[in-house]
């Protein structure tokens, strides 16, 4: 007869990546695919990276992120350096990004125990510490 433990988990996350959305969530993915897994004999919990609303971050002038970026050039006028670029006068340069992430965890493991489980669930998030800043977090196992 089959055990199952299910594990439920939140992750409040700063990545400290300023990134378009589908671009932080690109890299969150990457750096969580070789995260250590909680697994199950029929299959690991899943793991699921949402981006928070809003934004975080504003840079009044985002040169790194924008798309006039190759044309920028370093200038001096009056003794003063600087930097120009070939974006039309009105051109709004600005960025505002959002950093912060919400990972999720999901898992009805199979052939699992609690203490197994919550092992693997606590390198998981010595991971994730590892790579980014957790601000908060919660998690729930529980046992057939």
């Amino acid at each position: 007869m089959s055990h199952w433990t299910h594990i439920t988990a939140c992750l409040s996350v700063e990545t400290g990546i300023a990134a378009k959305k589908r671009e932080l969530k690109r890299k969150v993915d990457a750096v969580l695919a070789k995260a250590p897994e909680i697994t199950g004999s029929e299959g690991n919990a899943d793991v699921f990276v949402n981006i928070q609303s809003g934004f975080n971050w504003f840079v009044s002038h985002d040169c790194e992120h924008c798309k006039y970026k190759e044309t920028l050039r370093a200038i001096t006028i009056d003794g003063e350096e600087g930097q120009e670029c070939d974006a039309p006068d009105n051109y709004d340069c600005s960025g505002e990004y959002q950093s912060c992430v919400v990972i999720s965890i999901q898992g009805d493991l199979r052939d699992r125990e609690f203490n197994r489980t919550k092992e693997e669930f606590e390198k998981f998030l010595e991971y994730v510490k590892d790579k980014f800043q957790v601000r908060d977090y919660t998690y729930n196992i529980e046992g057939e």
